[in-house]
């Protein structure tokens, strides 16, 4: 059988940890390479990050920013897509950090206007994508997505938990089988 590879997408500010419990847990069911793409930068300068990821990757996954830009490149290249926690409306978002800040990283950024314009919205597929959600995400309204989210696309929903995603050890059999289930419709 055929090593699953999993392009693990970063959100708005992070930074790739190999050591961090979301990439431990994948790494039990797939080889994970992971990008932590720059959202301050326009949308087309982030689609250019990671074009050199996608002809791996059998699956994309991607967090808050990352599961808003894995549902897009899902419609570039056809690749199923989890998306965890995912932003939904990008400009209204990333309007809210405008201006030179520091993420919670400690980096500063500067996002202008004009970039966050640039950024479409998240894209739904009934076909190829899932969505996973912690109920208790600090910074994205979780219902608000599920409602939104439900009739167009599988979502699983964990109760409680954060932005950060805290179920992702309970999440690995949804993927493993939302993998299973995108193979055989290919």
């Amino acid at each position: 059988m055929k090593e699953l590879n999993i392009l693990y997408i970063h959100g708005f500010g992070s930074k790739v940890d190999p050591s961090s419990d979301k990439r431990m847990a994948l790494d039990k069911i797939a080889q994970v390479e992971a990008v932590a793409p720059d959202y301050s930068t326009s949308y087309e300068d982030v689609l250019a990050t990671v074009q050199p990821y996608l002809d791996k990757a059998d699956l994309m996954l991607g967090t808050s920013m990352g599961g808003f830009l894995v549902s897009r490149l899902c419609e570039l290249t056809g690749k199923p897509f989890v998306a965890i926690n995912p932003v939904l409306r990008t400009q209204a978002t990333l309007s809210k950090y405008i201006g030179t800040h520091q993420d919670h990283v400690g980096r500063t950024f500067t996002l202008s206007e004009q970039t966050v314009s640039t950024y479409p919205d998240f894209l739904p597929s009934a076909d190829l994508g899932m969505v996973l959600l912690d109920m208790g995400d600090e910074l994205i309204d979780s219902e608000i997505t599920k409602t939104v989210l439900e009739p167009l696309m599988p979502v699983h929903a964990f109760a409680g938990g954060s932005h950060r995603f805290s179920h992702m050890e309970e999440a690995l059999p949804l993927i493993q089988g939302f993998i299973q289930d995108a193979s055989l419709r290919s």
